[in-house]
């Protein structure tokens, strides 16, 4: 079972809920990255001013250094921290104080000391530095402030650690983020509602359309009204017109076939009839009947074989196009029209370059077979006619002439119309079908008297075939 192809509406939405997908999660992300440089920055503000402020609090009392820190300021600091609106989510502030050389004074043992040493001037002034550790395997963020004490020993220095896990700083970053993301995705789906919405209403004229065309009865081919249309489908609908004036041309051709074939077989069946009624009551003899039969037998045959190929003329698709050596196809054309040529006694030339052309062989051939039996038809006995194939500035010409009576001004008018030639032996359909073929070749077929001295010579038949166009 073949797959269904994706309606518009779908390829319309998914075009559409890709980018916009794509650009909610990158202002997403966008934003994430912002909430949580703006909560780092606060959070190290803080961690800031509480080392200050606990460094403030570090005195010399009988010769040692003491500090003492009540919990509850801790607690203040940490309950000024952004997002700390519960108590589940207070990350609380944990501190060390400890010599340079590592030595722990007071506060948080397990904290790590911070290794290494800022460059010390002669002068007092602390120095701070912010840096990221582990506690107990989870991640903190440390502010180091290393504070002058004033000792009996002389200037002593002291690091004050003060720090908090980074979890916390991440975790208000996620609920800005998922914040962010319930807000966008909601209006992404709005988005996606309205843009399905609209898209239904602007496809409605072509659901209407293919409901009018389910409607219609299998012989109407009146065209659809392109006004009715939205600007973007009147392409579409006058392509759907030009086929249905196709449809109905070649519907018109066929009619016109059909009425023109039985036409043109009901008189030589009613002449068989005929022939057959006249040797069965004993008016002619049973020889001359059956003779009567075969020719009119043989003419019936031929008007079949014309037929067939006017119609296939008209409906060619050229699929067996191929390098065509004309040599040899019009020697094959002459040698199956040998008989009749030798019948009334006529001189035949053949002249040939060797030439190829690219095209339907069995459509040339057809060509010259009708035009050579119309010249033999209308060459009297003991006549001269003849074929030469020549290029003329990259075309082909083959000429078929013949020494006959020439073209009436009527039978010029009437050349190319098909049955007019009843009257005559000649073909009633070949020049048609001659005609046809040339056209589905790329070429073109003119027929004229050939007039010698003033004087009507006889008939050329010029079929001229494009020498390198593929047919």
């Amino acid at each position: 079972m073949p797959e269904r192809t994706p309606s518009m509406r779908q390829r319309l939405l998914v075009w559409v809920a890709i980018p916009l997908l794509a650009l909610v999660l990158i202002n997403a992300w966008a934003s994430y990255r912002a909430a949580l440089q703006t909560a780092q920055t606060a959070y190290d503000r803080l961690l800031v001013t509480a080392a200050h402020a606990l460094a403030d609090l570090i005195w010399l009392e009988d010769g040692e250094l003491q500090v003492t820190l009540p919990h509850a300021a801790l607690e203040m600091y940490a309950d000024a921290l952004p997002g700390n609106t519960a108590a589940a989510e207070r990350s609380p502030l944990i501190y060390r104080v400890s010599f340079l050389d590592g030595s722990f004074l007071a506060g948080e043992a397990a904290i790590p000391p911070y290794q290494g040493l800022p460059a010390f001037d002669n002068g007092h002034a602390a120095r701070l530095k912010l840096y990221d550790t582990e506690l107990h395997e989870q991640p903190m963020r440390m502010a180091a402030l290393w504070q002058p004490v004033e000792s009996a020993q002389g200037l002593q220095y002291v690091v004050v650690q003060v720090g908090e896990y980074a979890a916390h700083r991440y975790a208000i970053g996620r609920q800005i983020l998922w914040q962010n993301l319930w807000q966008q995705s909601a209006l992404l789906l709005l988005v996606l509602l309205t843009l399905w919405v609209g898209s239904t209403m602007t496809l409605r004229p072509l659901h209407q359309l293919a409901r009018r065309l389910e409607q219609r009865k299998a012989d109407d081919i009146t065209p659809l009204p392109e006004q009715q249309a939205p600007r973007e489908m009147q392409p579409m609908v006058q392509a759907f017109n030009g086929l249905i004036a196709r449809i109905g041309l070649a519907r018109q051709q066929q009619q016109r076939f059909v009425a023109d074939a039985s036409h043109q077989m009901r008189t030589p069946l009613a002449v068989l009839q005929l022939h057959a009624e006249a040797g069965l009551k004993g008016d002619i003899s049973a020889q001359e009947a059956l003779q009567d039969i075969a020719r009119t037998t043989q003419r019936t045959t031929r008007l079949i074989h014309q037929l067939l190929m006017w119609n296939r003329a008209q409906q060619t698709a050229h699929a067996a196009a191929d390098t065509v050596d004309l040599c040899a196809l019009l020697q094959d054309v002459v040698v199956e029209q040998s008989p009749l040529l030798a019948q009334k006694g006529l001189d035949f030339a053949l002249d040939a370059q060797p030439l190829t052309w690219y095209g339907e062989a069995w459509m040339l051939q057809e060509i010259v077979m009708n035009l050579l039996r119309n010249a033999i038809t209308h060459t009297p006995a003991q006549g001269a006619l003849g074929i030469r194939l020549t290029l003329q500035e990259k075309a082909v010409a083959i000429c078929v002439w013949d020494s006959g009576p020439g073209l009436s001004p009527q039978m010029q008018q009437e050349l190319f119309t098909p049955f007019v030639s009843e009257s005559h032996q000649g073909v009633g359909l070949g020049l048609t079908i001659s005609r046809d073929l040339a056209q589905a070749c790329g070429g073109s077929l003119v027929i004229r008297n050939r007039v010698v001295q003033g004087k009507i010579a006889g008939v050329d038949a010029m079929l001229w075939l494009p020498h390198t166009a593929r047919a």
